[in-house]
C-alpha cells in the first residue's frame, strides 16, 4: 500500500501570560547564594499537581565557595506559595551540588546530586527518595560504582512507567570525562553496575548528559555534548543522541544531531510515544549562539531537519545554560531559554512552545518580570493541562536567589484577574487512512462551538457544529467525497477563542 504523509500543522491559541514571579528559596543569610534549580511536578490529584524544586545553596567568603548544600522546596498551589523553610537534603562535607529532581507515576520524589570529597573535584553521585511528597527522605544511596571518588560532573534522572529510575552523568574514571549510566529497580535504594552511554573514541571529554524515558516503549534516551575531530589537531563538541531499547543494559551508537560548525553543547531531550524531540545550543559565529531542535518520527524511523527554536538577530544570542525541555500529555513541547543581548550581556529567561513536536515554535515570551541583574540556568516542567512552570537563578536583589514563574492560573490574588482555563483538542491516531478520532476538552459551551477541517489552500472541507467531547472524522468532505492525501488543518472555535491542532499522518 502506497503511503503519503499528511503533515498537519499544529498551532495553539494564545497561552496565558506569565504571572508576576515568586521567590522560591528562603536563604537570606548575607553570605549565601543559590544555584542550579531543578523542577518536577507530581501526579495530578484532586487539587493542583504538587511542584517540587531542588537547588544548591553555597556559603561564600568573598567570591570563594566554602560549602555547597542541596535544598528542597514544595508548592501545592501552582507556585503561589512555598514551604516556610527550605528543607535540607544534604549538607556537603565540602560540595553537595548539581541536584536533579524527578517524580515517578506513584508520586514518589527522587533527587540525585553530586557530592565531592573535601579538597577537590572528585566525588560520587547519590540518590535520595521520598514517599510522602517531600516530608521525609531516605538515606543517600550511591549511584556510581566507582570504589574511589573520581572527577565528577553532574547527574540527571528520569523514571520509567514501571517505577525504575534511569540516571546518567559524566565522570573521569577512565582518564577522560565520559557519559555513564545506572538503573535502579527498587525506587533508588540500590543501583545496577554502571554502563557507559557514549561510544566516543576522541581524546577529549564528554559533558552535560540529559535523560528521558519514552512513554509507551520504556526506551531510555540520553543526549550529551561529545567531542569530534573537525580536522587533524582540532577537536570540537557536538550534540549527540543515543537510546537504549533494553532498559539501560546497552546503548545504540551515538548520533550527532547538530550541523553547527562551531561548538555545540548542553542538549536536552523529551518524547511522546511517536516522537523524540531534542534541542541544543551552538555557535553561529562570533559571540552569537542559536538554539535548534530536531525531531525523530517513529513513523518512518527518521529525524527531521534542524529548526531554529526562536528567531534571533545579529545583536542577540541564545546561551548554553538554557534550552531545557518539558512535554505535556497532549504532546506540546515547552522550553525555557537563556537569551541575551550581545551588547549588554543582560541575560533573561524566555519561554516558547511547540505543538507540532518541535517543527515550529511559538513566539518567545519573557518569563522574568524584573530585568535588573542576571537571570540564568532555567529549568521547566509542564502540567497535565499544558501550563508551564519555570525556575531559575536570579540576581534581581544583587545576590543569587531561586525564582519561579508560570502561565497557569496562579497569582490571581495578586493581580485580581482570573484567567479562564484553556480548551484543547487532540487528534489521534498519528497514522490513519479512514478514521481519525478528535477529542475535545476544556470549558466548552453547549452551543456556538465549531470544529472545521481545512485543506492546505485554506479552503474548508468539513464542519462540525457543537461537537461533543469526541468525534470521528472519516476523511471525507461535506459532500461525502474522500479527501485526497495532502495537508489538512483542524480548527476549533469557541467563545471567541481558537485552537488549531492535529497530529496525524494520512495514508492512501
Amino acid at each position: 500500500m502506497a503511503k503519503t504523509a499528511l503533515i498537519l500543522t499544529l498551532l495553539t491559541g494564545i497561552l496565558p501570560a506569565f504571572h508576576p514571579n515568586v521567590r522560591v528559596d528562603h536563604e537570606n543569610r548575607p553570605s549565601h547564594a543559590c544555584f542550579h534549580a531543578s523542577i518536577a511536578l507530581g501526579p495530578a490529584g484532586p487539587g493542583c499537581q504538587p511542584v517540587y524544586v531542588a537547588f544548591q545553596d553555597d556559603s561564600l567568603v568573598g567570591i570563594v565557595t566554602v560549602r555547597s548544600d542541596v535544598l528542597f522546596q514544595k508548592s501545592t498551589d501552582r507556585g503561589a506559595t512555598w514551604l516556610a523553610q527550605d528543607l535540607l537534603i544534604k549538607r556537603g562535607a565540602d560540595f553537595a551540588c548539581y541536584p536533579d529532581v524527578t517524580v515517578d507515576r506513584d508520586g514518589n520524589v527522587y533527587i540525585v546530586y553530586t557530592e565531592r570529597v573535601p579538597g577537590g573535584s572528585n566525588g560520587h553521585f547519590y540518590c535520595v527518595s521520598s514517599t510522602d511528597g517531600g516530608e521525609t527522605w531516605s538515606s543517600p544511596a550511591q549511584v556510581d560504582d566507582n570504589v574511589s571518588p573520581v572527577s565528577a560532573g553532574w547527574a540527571r534522572v528520569a523514571a520509567d512507567t514501571a517505577g525504575s529510575l534511569f540516571c546518567a552523568w559524566n565522570d573521569k574514571r577512565t582518564g577522560r570525562q565520559r557519559i555513564w549510566s545506572s538503573v535502579s529497580t527498587d525506587r533508588g535504594s540500590t543501583w545496577r553496575d554502571n554502563v557507559r552511554v557514549d561510544d566516543d573514541t576522541v581524546p577529549s571529554d564528554c559533558f552535560h548528559a540529559d535523560v528521558f524515558v519514552q512513554p509507551g516503549t520504556n526506551h531510555y534516551l540520553a543526549v550529551s555534548s561529545n567531542p569530534y575531530w573537525v580536522r587533524p589537531g582540532y577537536i570540537n563538541k557536538d550534540a549527540a543522541f543515543t537510546r537504549s531499547r533494553d532498559c539501560g543494559l546497552t546503548f545504540e551508537p551515538c548520533l550527532a544531531l547538530d550541523t553547527f560548525s562551531g561548538y555545540c553543547g548542553q542538549p536536552h531531550v523529551v518524547a511522546d510515544e511517536d516522537h523524540v524531540i531534542c534541542d541544543y545550543t551552538g555557535s553561529v559565529g562570533g559571540n552569537q549562539n542559536s538554539t535548534e531542535a530536531r525531531t525523530w518520527f517513529r513513523s518512518g524511523d527518521s529525524w527531521g531537519p534542524p529548526v531554529m527554536v526562536t528567531p534571533i538577530d545579529t545583536s542577540h544570542s541564545s546561551y548554553l545554560n538554557g534550552g531545557k525541555l518539558a512535554i505535556d500529555p497532549s504532546g506540546t513541547v515547552h522550553t525555557a531559554l537563556m537569551f541575551t543581548s550581545i551588547l549588554s550581556y543582560d541575560y533573561d529567561i524566555w519561554y516558547t512552545a511547540s505543538a507540532d513536536h518541535g517543527l515550529t515554535w511559538s513566539e518567545r515570551e519573557r518569563v522574568n518580570d524584573v530585568t535588573s541583574g542576571t537571570q540564568s540556568d532555567p529549568d521547566i516542567a509542564a502540567d497535565d493541562n499544558g501550563y508551564a512552570y519555570v525556575v531559575w537563578q536570579d540576581q534581581r536583589n544583587s545576590r543569587n536567589e531561586i525564582w519561579f514563574g508560570t502561565n497557569a492560573n496562579v497569582g490571581i490574588l495578586a493581580s485580581g484577574l482570573a484567567r479562564p482555563e484553556r480548551f484543547r483538542l487532540d487528534a489521534r491516531p498519528s497514522l490513519f487512512s479512514s478514521a481519525l478520532t478528535i477529542r475535545l476538552s476544556g470549558p466548552l459551551p453547549a452551543s456556538g462551538t465549531r470544529l472545521r477541517v481545512f485543506d492546505a489552500t485554506g479552503s474548508m472541507v468539513r464542519e462540525f457544529e457543537n461537537p461533543g467531547p469526541a468525534l470521528a472524522w472519516d476523511g471525507r468532505d461535506g459532500l461525502g467525497r474522500q479527501c485526497p492525501p495532502g495537508v489538512y488543518i483542524i480548527r476549533l472555535e469557541s467563545a471567541g477563542r481558537t485552537v488549531t491542532s492535529g497530529k496525524v499522518l494520512k495514508v492512501e
